[in-house]
């Protein structure tokens, strides 16, 4: 019987870890004493944002973060966790677990893992609260925008006042 269960353990460890490899953003999460109903709730949420939520064993999740070379996550997996695979947008993931973390109480935020960097809960909150990615983008654009802007009126208005010394020139050239 032991040999099935190393072998259950065996493919669970490759399903997390595949989970990793597939998803570059991860969200460390404690919650215990979480009712089931707002935990559901909570994946629900999530999967809006291409995000899904798994409870992992500690010793599976351990495995397979060294499976996927990512040893120094491991000090996150040290409790009870669940972990939050997003693949798209982190800013969104980070703040649907912000905003439920904030109403529930037991939840807490340990960390996370986006672009080759750990997370910790600190930074997390600072990505929760940063504005989502098509905000920064518009003012971003907004930002190129203005000065490309204001030389069109700079330049136009230059126009009018040259039709307009024109238009009373050939006005005077008439009356004469």
């Amino acid at each position: 019987m032991e040999k099935l269960s190393r072998k259950v353990k065996g493919l669970m460890v490759d399903e997390v870890a595949g989970l990793i490899k597939k998803n570059p953003y991860l969200f460390f999460v404690n919650f215990e004493k979480v009712k089931a109903s707002k935990t559901e709730k909570l994946r629900k949420t999530l999967k809006k944002s291409s995000s899904e939520l798994k409870v992992v064993k500690r010793s599976i999740l351990k495995l397979a973060l060294k499976k996927q070379k990512m040893d120094p996550l491991c000090d996150l997996a040290e409790t009870s966790s669940a972990v939050t695979f997003s693949k798209e947008d982190p800013t969104k993931a980070s703040k649907i677990l912000y905003d439920f973390s904030r109403v529930e109480t037991n939840m807490a935020i340990k960390g996370g893992y986006m672009d080759g960097q750990v997370l910790t809960m600190d930074n997390v909150k600072e990505l929760a609260t940063m504005p989502p990615r098509e905000v920064m983008l518009a003012r971003v654009v907004g930002g190129l925008k203005a000065p490309i802007s204001g030389l069109v009126n700079v330049l136009n208005g230059n126009l009018q006042k040259l039709v307009m010394v024109l238009n009373e020139i050939s006005k005077k050239k008439e009356n004469k």
